[in-house]
């Protein structure tokens, strides 16, 4: 099947906003480009290639471009990509088989081999060669053949392996007219444009029985190029040389780029020219290569960038901004920052050794600290992320290495088994997996694996410890009356634990599980905990949602104290709330709804849960993917964060977090200009205000009210219609009419 899309550069829309002015209801894609994994040019700029994203580079202006689902791209994974020269058109191919063009500012998507129900098994896309009119693909099954002047498929060819078994094709090119293929049974060749010759029948290929297998096939110097057993060699009308000094390498690239066969492998780069010259000029550990029109060469690799190095030496660096890396584990935002860990653990409960550490977002920038910045120091497997709403304090924990005190990004204090009550598991490990802050301001800690699993830092900066008759302690959160709330990691199944510290200095516990009288939990796998404003608490488990109303009562027992789960009524059925979902995170707005993250996408519901307002997926929305690890809001901006299994999205939401006056009230955007079609938004409001907008004259074209500290006006009056050009006063007053403002806005029609 073939879908059209028109495609509008990501610039265009932010121009006109700044970072925290982006309209409302958009959507924001926040991928990794530390990495390079393949560069292709085009007479105007470079595409490269990360791990799963693409962007352009302008070799002129060096303006970036990001090409994302935000943009109307199909997928957020990228595996490989081409260029057509011919048809100025690039060619993506997605790990999971779906195929774009972007022609003529058009996306062209071709679902032929994702959606093809023939095909079982792995549908992936390893290489794409543009020649003449068509696009090939060698995949993990065969051949896919696409027509870019018509924008049509033309053909496959699988089974082509020995009696017409499957078999993967790494690598193809075309030399005199002939079509080699780069298989594990070696280099296959048939006539590629003689039609009384079945390409699809396996018995039409040759192959060159010399070499068991071949990979990387260029055609340069009118030569066919080809790995085998890391050695290159070129071959031309079956006869075949060694290149170069015949040792093994581990080759990366091999490109045919401006008369130069670019060769990219770890021990270095090398160009051979049309005279069989082969001169190497360094550059280790690179995974791709290619020079431009300027004779500079252009290389990058993992965590490396990309690289410009030109014909006298000079270096050029060019990272565009992003999170480190695709990972993500935790996520807490804090006035206009958002905090994403990158590490975790496995299935298995074990390390995971990430060095990746924690990601920091704020005003359009990424901030990244790894293991060895000032704000680690060594520390791994970094899990758990606490704001202190008090002042800028950061709290991170880990699976390993205990707990790290972070001011303005840089450590200030570590506490481990060595300094503190936390104390290591058996197996040596200092596991801090959940934080949580009194309203005295003491910080109590999940210490998993051992026998005294809670500690506590008090304002003094003295320790103590708790036996809570458990040792799997994780997430935890605070209540108002200064309960604790724990859950164990995701590979335990204990339920909740609720925990209060007495007068006396002892600590009194109840472990709630599921059916009546015992916590009416719906699942004892529970993983994500939160409290609302209104001191309820939401519980995640892997069967749904559950709600304690009563978290007062809950050591008193009894079917009150009892988690209920949430009956909604649609219209149409009735049924649990979000009863068939694995829920992995719960977050709450400023308008008191909340967020939910799930293995089937993010869903906003209804402040009480008696309705779903949104639910975003993979499908649906610019999401990488449906599973959500996560999930964090901007409480200034409202902006909601996803971490998902490949990657970070964001959507700007409509809820802000509010105070009981007005502060730093904006309208945006202002003015507004006959194109914008987007809504009008209002922040800085009193939690719930009144929202009254007015021509000059006094006459009301509309009223709503703010959800949390922000409205949002769709721009049309009480009639439909949109209002005419002019000036009008945007009244706003809190719930007891006691602080009021009034705004300005200019409409342009």
């Amino acid at each position: 099947m073939k879908v059209i899309l028109s495609f509008v550069f990501c610039l265009i829309t932010v121009s006109a906003f700044s970072q925290n002015n982006t309209p409302t209801y958009t959507w924001r894609m926040h991928q990794p480009y530390e990495s390079v994994k393949q560069i292709v040019e085009t007479d105007k700029f470079l595409y490269v290639l990360s791990d799963v994203g693409i962007y352009s580079f302008d070799l002129s202006s060096g303006e970036i471009e990001r090409l994302t689902k935000v943009e109307g791209f199909a997928e957020a994974e990228v595996a490989c990509m081409a260029y057509s020269n011919m048809y100025q058109t690039l060619v993506i191919g997605y790990a999971n088989g779906n195929i774009d063009l972007l022609k003529n500012n058009r996306i062209i998507n071709f679902d032929i081999v994702l959606k093809n129900d023939n095909l079982i098994g792995a549908k992936d896309i390893y290489e794409i060669k543009c020649i003449e009119n068509r696009a090939y693909f060698a995949t993990s099954f065969g051949v896919v053949v696409l027509d870019i002047d018509k924008e049509v498929p033309v053909d496959d060819y699988q089974n082509l392996g020995q009696g017409g078994t499957s078999l993967g094709v790494s690598s193809l090119d075309i030399l005199n007219d002939t079509l080699y293929l780069g298989t594990p049974e070696g280099l296959k060749y048939a006539p590629a444009y003689i039609n009384s010759v079945n390409l699809k029948n396996f018995s039409s290929w040759e192959t060159l029985t010399s070499f068991d297998s071949a990979t990387s096939l260029e055609v340069f110097n009118s030569k066919l190029y080809f790995v085998s057993k890391n050695i290159l060699y070129s071959q031309v009308n079956g006869n075949v040389e060694v290149v170069g000094d015949g040792l093994a390498k581990k080759y990366k690239s091999i490109v045919n780029s401006h008369n130069e066969l670019i060769i990219c492998r770890t021990e270095g780069i090398a160009r051979l020219s049309t005279n069989d010259v082969l001169t190497e000029v360094g550059e280790m550990f690179m995974d791709y290569a290619i020079t431009d029109y300027q004779n500079n060469l252009w290389f990058g690799a993992f965590y490396r960038g990309l690289i410009k190095r030109t014909p006298n030496t000079q270096y050029g660096y060019v990272r565009p901004v992003g999170p480190f890396d695709v990972t993500n584990f935790d996520m807490m935002g804090q006035g206009n920052k958002m905090w994403v860990t990158a590490g975790g653990y496995t299935t298995a409960f074990a390390p995971t050794y990430s060095d990746r550490g924690f990601y920091l977002y704020e005003d359009g920038n990424w901030f990244n600290s790894s293991k060895s910045s000032d704000a680690l120091v060594g520390m791994m497997d970094v899990t758990n992320i606490l704001v202190n709403p008090n002042n800028d304090e950061i709290w991170l924990g880990s699976f390993g290495a205990g707990l790290a005190q972070i001011v303005n990004q840089k450590q200030v204090a570590r506490f481990d088994h060595t300094n503190s009550t936390i104390k290591s598991d058996p197996a040596d490990r200092d596991i801090a997996l959940g934080m949580a802050l009194d309203s005295k301001g003491n910080l109590w800690v999940s210490n998993y694996g051992t026998s005294k699993a809670l500690a506590v830092k008090k304002t003094d900066n003295t320790w103590s410890d708790y036996s809570v008759g458990t040792s799997s302690l994780g997430e935890m959160i605070v209540d108002e009356s200064d309960q604790l709330w724990a859950i164990a990691p995701r590979t335990s199944s204990i339920g909740v634990v609720a925990m209060k510290e007495t007068a006396n200095g002892t600590m009194q516990r109840r472990l709630l599980t599921s059916g009546e009288n015992n916590g009416g939990l719906p699942n004892n796998n529970v993983r994500a905990i939160a409290v609302d404003k209104d001191n309820e608490i939401w519980v995640g488990t892997e069967a749904g949602i559950a709600v304690f109303y009563n978290p007062s009562l809950v050591f008193e027992g009894g079917k009150n104290a009892d988690a209920q789960q949430i009956v909604i009524d649609d219209g149409n059925d009735v049924g649990v709330l979000l009863g068939n979902e694995v829920v992995n995170d719960i977050k709450i707005d400023g308008a008191n709804r909340k967020w939910i993250a799930t293995n089937n996408g993010a869903w906003l519901v209804k402040e009480d849960g008696s309705g779903i307002i949104l639910h975003f997926t993979s499908e649906n929305s610019p999401l990488p993917s449906s599973l959500i690890n996560c999930i964090g809001i901007v409480p200034n901006t409202g902006e909601v964060f996803f971490g998902t299994s490949e990657g970070i999205a964001s959507f700007r939401g409509d809820a802000t977090e509010a105070s009981m006056l007005h502060k730093n009230t904006l309208v945006f955007p202002n003015p507004v200009h006959p194109e914008y079609e987007g809504p009008i938004t209002i922040t800085g409001l009193p939690e719930d205000a009144t929202v009254k907008i007015a021509d000059v004259a006094g006459r009301v074209v509309y009223e709503l009210i703010a959800t949390g500290g922000t409205a949002v006006w769709d721009g049309l009056d009480f009639n439909g219609n949109k209002p005419k050009t002019g000036v009008y006063l945007i009244y706003s007053a809190n719930k007891d009419d006691e602080d009021s403002l009034v705004s300005k806005l200019l409409i342009v029609r």
